[in-house]
């Protein structure tokens, strides 16, 4: 499942330069890949349809990327949050300073 860890990285770059969408990547019985968009289908039905050794999903929501990664011998979830995501989940509950009104 390290093609999993490989797809998040090169996913989070891309969601960071802007793009959006889900992808479906498929390696086939010959080692090819064959990328597809979308991502509603179980990985499981897909792989035997279309004879994949594996299947992987990106999905993208807003400030996550996740990939799902399926073979006959396991499966995967990987999920990264944004670095905006993750500093205002550190800071968005405390006050850091208050305000005081001033008479003058």
């Amino acid at each position: 499942m390290a093609r999993a860890a490989e797809l998040l990285e090169t996913a989070q770059a891309s969601a960071a330069a802007g793009s959006e969408g889900e992808w479906t990547v498929l390696l086939g019985p010959n080692g090819g890949w064959q990328m597809m968009a979308g991502a509603e289908y179980e990985p499981r039905a897909l792989a035997a349809a279309r004879g994949a050794q594996a299947v992987l999903r990106v999905l993208r929501r807003p400030g996550v990327v996740r990939v799902e990664a399926w073979d006959p011998g396991g499966r995967c979830l990987l999920e990264a949050r944004s670095a905006g995501q993750r500093m205002e989940r550190l800071i968005a509950d405390q006050r850091l300073y208050a305000a005081a009104a001033c008479a003058g």
